[in-house]
């Protein structure tokens, strides 16, 4: 497979991919999980931790050098820690993780010894009373300790992941961009979308970018900061301030033209985009006997090139957010 590699149909290279390790999550949140819950995946219907490892070693030699963790929770996912481990051995740049940090007082030091890097902790409110809310569960005070164990233990930078919601929790966007005056947090606020559970998106709760960086001019002085290539987020920082805050706009301001990656379901399906409907599954082809890695790799390559510039129907997802991958 040497000089095969990833790209997309403007021939920009694919080198992240966002990985779902399980479609199972020990929250509830009301934007993400149906009311009648959600159907999940049967054990032989799951990526094994075997085709994992493959579908990750033939990855990485079509160039991908960026790995994200996601779910669901992966910490639900049993034996996660060896697949950090595995994965770092075949010598990704980048190995990550999205997490709600409710397992992480548990996982930090784990996580760290097997070769991840940082993670990307969701937190969508400061209060406890709104976190079990929003989440269903009563965990605050674990996702909270979450982030000071992740801090322990070298998993640098810590970046806290808010979804902004009219009337749940915009009260609280200056809050959360102090936490950046006096740490070496980032936090970034993503726009409230219909990818969860389009059917009870509510478009009155939305609140835009520009709206909630008014808001933040008026409590602090703020300067921007140069977007990283590929980067989804318009970063900013409080002037003398430790940590960084930033903006992710899928509705407001689509950022398909910087968008360098994939995702993988926990099923073995691919989606060249978030708001795509359609699925590609690469599963039966990985339990066929006959199939060998380089006509896996192929069948990367040829998904990549058909990924378009842009997706705008928001509303087409096959999937609500936990069985996609955060």
């Amino acid at each position: 497979m040497e000089n095969m590699h990833l790209r997309d149909a403007q021939g920009k290279p694919i080198n992240y991919v966002r990985f779902s390790v399980t479609d199972r999550c020990n929250l509830k949140c009301f934007y993400c999980v149906p009311e009648d819950g959600i159907c999940h995946a049967t054990q032989d219907q799951m990526l094994s931790m075997d085709e994992i490892q493959r579908t990750l070693k033939i990855l990485h030699q079509l160039g991908v050098r960026k790995i994200r963790m996601t779910g669901g929770e992966p910490l639900a996912r049993r034996g996660i820690g060896r697949l950090i481990r595995l994965a770092s051995a075949m010598g990704f740049d980048d190995i990550a993780m999205t997490t709600n940090g409710v397992l992480l007082p548990k996982f930090a030091g784990l996580l760290r010894e097997c070769g991840l890097r940082r993670v990307n902790i969701s937190l969508d409110t400061l209060h406890p009373e709104r976190f079990t809310h929003i989440t269903g569960v009563d965990s605050f005070k674990q996702v909270w300790e979450g982030i000071k164990a992740a801090q322990e233990n070298g998993l640098h930078p810590i970046k806290i992941n808010a979804v902004a919601i009219k009337g749940v929790n915009d009260d609280e966007i200056a809050d959360f961009v102090a936490l950046t005056r006096d740490h070496h947090i980032s936090v970034r606020f993503i726009e409230y979308m219909p990818a969860g559970v389009p059917e009870h998106y509510n478009p009155n709760q939305f609140i835009s970018v520009a709206q909630m960086l008014e808001q933040v001019q008026e409590r602090f002085h703020i300067e921007p900061l140069q977007r990283e290539t590929f980067s989804t987020a318009s970063m900013y920082r409080i002037i003398g301030g430790q940590g960084t805050f930033g903006f992710i706009s899928p509705v407001s301001e689509h950022f398909c033209h910087s968008c360098n990656r994939l995702r993988i379901t926990a099923d073995g399906k691919i989606k060249t985009c978030l708001f795509s409907r359609h699925e590609h599954d690469f599963l039966h082809m990985l339990r066929n006997q006959s199939v060998d890695d380089a006509t896996l790799a192929k069948y990367f390559i040829k998904v990549a090139a058909a990924k378009v510039a842009e997706n705008s129907d928001m509303y087409a997802g096959s999937r609500n957010m936990t069985r996609i991958g955060g």
